[in-house]
């Protein structure tokens, strides 16, 4: 089994030359042309740094990107993908914090070049982003092995090959999008992206190029469903979707959209990979997020590293060969590791069977009147009300509690009937104080909610 990112890449092309690789919007690019260009492009990054280098990639969703990624993992440099939404201040941080050797924002006319010998399978090859905790990004590094061993986990659990058409919409700058453009090519199926999402251009993409597969955010998925009211698209066979919370009516229209399609729930961590998977087909119980991923061996923990039993609720531990190296810039102080075992600071319970059920995130939990309360929780329950198609829940500073909790919301609210059906599915101190509702949520670059410029906004409409 190949165990670098990219090394399969000449075979695939020599098999099929002229077999469509990867189409971005209204182009396409045959496995030889793709193959040509990534060694041409790893040739010049040869003549410009040395191996294990960083080289920041600060371009636009396109085909050029991923040339660029590929390159930096089969010359043996990491490649360090920046997102071209951040702010000046942010790409300013992040450049002093990791100096690159190379920046490319474009990428210069190449001759075609043979692919160079491949690195170390622990060898680092990527630097993502995802939020930190002083508002900058900070960067998680991963190694060839662990990406490949998540490669083993998606044949497993989802079942694809090189016979499939996988779509990824979003933006590569996002690892859920990045990863399912990567896997794809790696493997010698057809990926398909675009330089950026649109519900009703992704809509299309599938009906012309009979999309197989799709890895799609919970916020992407309401906007297909929404774009795609009436419509039906039989090709795709298996939807992948990360972290979703579900309502009823969205589940109903998502198999109405896709009426073939096996839906798999993943919960996982640009840090772990998969940790775990949730297929309808398993009777996986209400609540839970499934069972540990293949490769992937779960722990509960209390406060002092002791294992708890089943039902107990606390730290959730990662064991497995996906997880990632370290960061590369900033830190998490929730995120350690111990005998081979990874937390990020997620807490939860496993049942008797095995299953994991989420309470929410350490550095989230709010303690008001003596509770601790996970904001998670809160916004399950918010959300599976008529009308509510998004929550976040915070905590404001209280003299009388210690902590308020507030919610912003995203759908027609009636409050009154709010607090009404918040009586009957949470404690009196759980349920929040203040409620804000309005259309226009911030996003990050990968369609998640924002929740740091939500609790900005929320701090500001309450402390006025």
């Amino acid at each position: 089994m190949t165990r670098t990112l990219g090394a399969d890449l000449p075979a695939l092309a020599e098999a099929a030359p002229a077999r469509a690789a990867l189409v971005c919007d209204d182009e396409e690019v045959s496995r030889a042309a793709l193959a040509a260009r990534i060694g041409g492009v790893a040739a010049h990054l040869a003549a410009h740094t040395a191996p294990g280098q960083g080289v920041a990639l600060a371009m636009g969703n396109g085909p050029e990107l991923v040339e660029a990624f590929f390159a930096c993992a089969v010359s043996g440099r990491q490649a360090f993908v920046y997102d071209p939404a951040w702010p000046a201040p942010y790409r300013a941080a992040i450049d002093a914090a990791l100096a690159p050797a190379l920046t490319l924002e474009t990428l210069p006319s190449l001759a075609p070049a043979a692919f160079p010998p491949a690195p170390s399978p622990d060898a680092p090859f990527y630097v993502g982003f995802t939020s930190g905790s002083t508002g900058l990004p900070k960067g998680y590094r991963r190694s060839h092995r662990s990406w490949i061993d998540s490669f083993a986990a998606s044949a497993v659990e989802f079942g694809l090959s090189e016979q499939d058409v996988v779509l990824a919409p979003g933006g590569l700058a996002a690892s859920l999008h990045l990863y399912g453009v990567v896997h794809a090519l790696h493997i010698g199926a057809l990926a398909v992206m675009m330089r950026q999402f649109h519900p009703r251009r992704a809509l299309r993409l599938i009906a012309r190029h009979g999309v197989t597969a799709l890895y799609a955010t919970p916020t992407q998925l309401q906007m297909l469903v929404e774009a795609g009211a009436g419509e039906s698209f039989p090709t795709l066979r298996r939807l992948m979707i990360s972290g979703a919370k579900w309502r009823a009516e969205t589940r109903a229209a998502t198999l109405a959209l896709f009426p073939k399609a096996g839906i798999a729930e993943f919960y996982g961590a640009s840090e772990t990979s998969f940790i775990t998977i949730a297929h309808p087909r398993e009777a996986v119980p209400a609540g839970s997020v499934g069972r540990p991923a293949y490769g992937v061996t779960l722990r509960i923990r209390d406060a002092s590293g002791r294992d708890l039993t089943a039902g107990e609720a606390g730290a959730i531990w990662v064991a497995s060969s996906q997880l990632f190296d370290g960061y590369a810039c900033g830190d998490a102080p929730e995120t350690r590791r111990e005998g081979g075992f990874l937390t990020i600071g997620d807490h939860g319970r496993l049942d008797e069977a095995g299953f994991l059920y989420l309470h929410g995130r350490e550095k989230r939990m709010l303690v008001t009147s003596g509770l601790n309360v996970y904001p998670e929780e809160v916004e399950t329950v918010l959300m599976s009300l008529p009308g509510i198609e998004e929550a976040a829940v915070f905590g404001l500073p209280d003299d009388l509690r210690g902590v308020e909790l507030v919610a912003v919301l995203r759908g027609a609210v009636d409050e009154k009937s709010l607090r009404a059906a918040c009586r009957k599915l949470l404690p009196a101190a759980k349920i929040p104080r203040r409620f804000l509702s309005f259309e226009d949520w911030p996003r990050t670059s990968g369609g998640k909610a924002d929740l740091r410029a939500l609790e900005a906004i929320a701090r500001e409409t309450f402390t006025r």
